[in-house]
């Protein structure tokens, strides 16, 4: 009997053939599909099993650079060895990371991972601070507020607060580490001023103060350990949700930003960004359909996730906008985020146009950012007014933005003064007006959100290394792992502040950032060659959406969409 196909048409002999054959398991999110003709699983398997062993070692390498990292001698900054070793842990960081998402298997390379995570944190535990004093002022402000006293009416040295202070945050003058001991040394860096933490990091520093835990700056260092993880794990299940492989998480997780600036120095940093991935989390629409061929549990999708390739790293986005209560409730956490750290406010353009064509949601999103900020605030307002700025104005002046001499890439080209922050507030501006105009459906938020952050970060250029958490974490989930380099390049900035290295320090600083500004235009000049189009400058709001279902099923098909490319992410 001849068989036919659903049009009555017969069937050719090497179709049916093919129908005959058994289809074979392969992975999760492959069942059911025909494997190539010759293909096998068993060849791929040694190189798996050497990644998984390669990723053991790794892992010891990073909590033994990260114990040396601890044991170095003097108090934070003492030494050029705490760079070197730092920026030996990111190597090996990353390698590892690497190698975790390449392991097989999968279960064990992830609970590989979980473990690694775990570790880190705990041996971080087992020291003071590194790096930065921070965690003594976040002590301090929570146990001024305990008190009753609102953080932003006195600084420490007020004989207001003589009551409040202990002989842990002010020893004597035997166990101090102030540089001048008089009348009485303290812990605490610029003891005369007043905090500069926005009122949302105060709540936190009040319950670490009143719930119980580990003595003194141990018990700041666990709970930013537990939201340190908690991060670690939206960014798995975010990545999970994007049809990525969670083992990605690795590429934050096993990086000095989660050792050191976390584990260590207990940065409130990794609460905002928590907060604002958070927001991003709200506003990802859930079960959106991802192609197998995208999919980061297929073997070939595993190399180019790595990379940060566009297949594996962007599956389709859905037309599907948020609905209103996600919205607000995306604006409330976001508002939060900003409550912690002031800087992720520049995630909000990437998350108002998310509502774009219609009005109610952005202006939601913004009502409820807005309320958040605004109330939390208020108390503080009513009880000191103007003195809720706490030491921000000071802050500006301090670390040179006032003055424009603090943008040093632009400084490195000639560009100083009022003339380099005009040029800091075109460039965001472009670069904000290119995120409002671009398409979500084919600009993911996270993407969006990342070309902000990074844009600020390279025209900015802080010194301070915690900054770049919400950086890696936006990386991390954008699939553009290039721009962990600019994470990165706080760090030789950073120490050079503090400790005399070898050659011009000025040079160092400059070229940390300008190094990490290549690689990430290298990288994307790299992918848009790849993916067959030219660089240019209309990309940013262009992105191209990863292919579409239609082109993978017929990958041939005259005019089916090539790929995805990227600029400033």
């Amino acid at each position: 009997m001849t068989d036919t196909g659903s049009q009555g048409i017969p069937t050719p002999p090497d179709e049916r053939a093919a129908r005959a054959r058994p289809r074979e398991l392969g992975r999760p999110g492959e069942l059911g599909r025909p494997r190539k003709p010759g293909h096998s699983r068993k060849p791929g398997r040694p190189w798996r099993l050497a990644a998984l062993a390669g990723a053991a070692a790794g892992l010891a390498g990073v909590l033994a650079v990260q114990a040396a990292v601890l044991h170095q001698p003097g108090y934070l900054v003492s030494r050029p060895a705490l760079l070197y070793l730092t920026m030996l842990w990111w190597a090996l960081g990353l390698l590892t990371a690497a190698l975790l998402v390449l392991a097989a298997p999968r279960r064990l390379a992830l609970v590989l991972l979980l473990a690694a995570t775990v570790a880190v944190q705990g041996l971080a535990l087992t020291h003071g601070p590194r790096l930065s004093d921070d965690l003594y002022r976040y002590a301090w402000d929570g146990r001024v507020q305990a008190a009753g006293v609102d953080p932003y009416r006195y600084g420490p040295l007020a004989p207001e607060l003589a009551g409040v202070r202990d002989d842990w945050l002010f020893p004597d003058s035997a166990g101090c580490t102030a540089d001048h001991p008089r009348p009485r040394c303290t812990r605490l860096n610029y003891p005369r001023a007043h905090t500069i933490y926005p009122p949302v990091a105060q709540a936190y520093f009040t319950a670490v103060h009143l719930l119980r835990g580990p003595p003194r700056e141990h018990k700041l260092q666990l709970y930013a350990s537990l939201t340190s993880l908690a991060l670690v794990g939206l960014l798995m299940r975010m990545l999970a949700a994007r049809g990525r492989d969670p083992r990605l998480a690795a590429f934050y997780a096993l990086t000095p930003l989660a050792g050191l600036d976390v584990g260590s120095d207990a940065h409130v940093d990794v609460l905002g960004a928590l907060l604002a991935l958070g927001a991003v989390a709200v506003l990802t629409p859930r079960g959106a359909p991802v192609p197998a061929a995208t999919s980061a549990a297929t073997p070939a999708a595993m190399p180019a996730d790595v990379a940060g390739g566009p297949d594996a790293a962007a599956p389709p986005t859905t037309t599907t906008r948020p609905s209103r209560g996600r919205v607000w409730m995306a604006g409330a956490l976001l508002g939060a985020a900003v409550a912690v750290k002031l800087y992720p406010v520049l995630l909000l353009p990437a998350l108002v146009r998310w509502g774009r064509g219609r009005r109610t949601r952005p202006f939601g999103l913004l009502c409820a950012a807005g309320a958040v900020i605004g109330l939390t605030y208020l108390p503080h307002v009513l009880a000191v007014g103007t003195g809720v700025l706490g030491f921000l104005p000071q802050y500006l002046n301090v670390e040179g933005y006032d003055q424009g001499s603090r943008f040093l890439l632009l400084a490195g080209v000639g560009i100083h003064g009022t003339a380099a922050k005009a040029v800091a507030v075109g460039v965001l501006a472009t670069v904000t007006a290119a995120v409002l105009r671009s398409d979500p459906d084919r600009v993911p938020v996270e993407r969006a959100a990342l070309w902000l952050v990074g844009a600020a970060f390279l025209t900015a250029t802080p010194a301070q290394p915690w900054y770049g958490i919400l950086l890696a974490a936006l990386a991390v989930l954008a699939g553009r792992l290039e721009w962990l380099a600019v994470a990165a390049a706080a760090y030789p900035l950073y120490v050079s502040l503090f400790t005399d290295l070898p050659g011009d320090a000025w040079t160092l600083r400059v070229s940390s950032y300008a190094t990490a500004a290549i690689i990430v235009l290298a990288v994307t000049l790299t992918r848009s060659i790849r993916h067959g189009r030219p660089f240019t400058s209309s990309e940013m709001s262009e992105d191209a959406s990863p292919p579409d279902r239609q082109a993978i099923a017929a990958p041939h098909t005259l005019g089916a969409p090539h790929g995805a490319t990227d600029v400033q992410r």
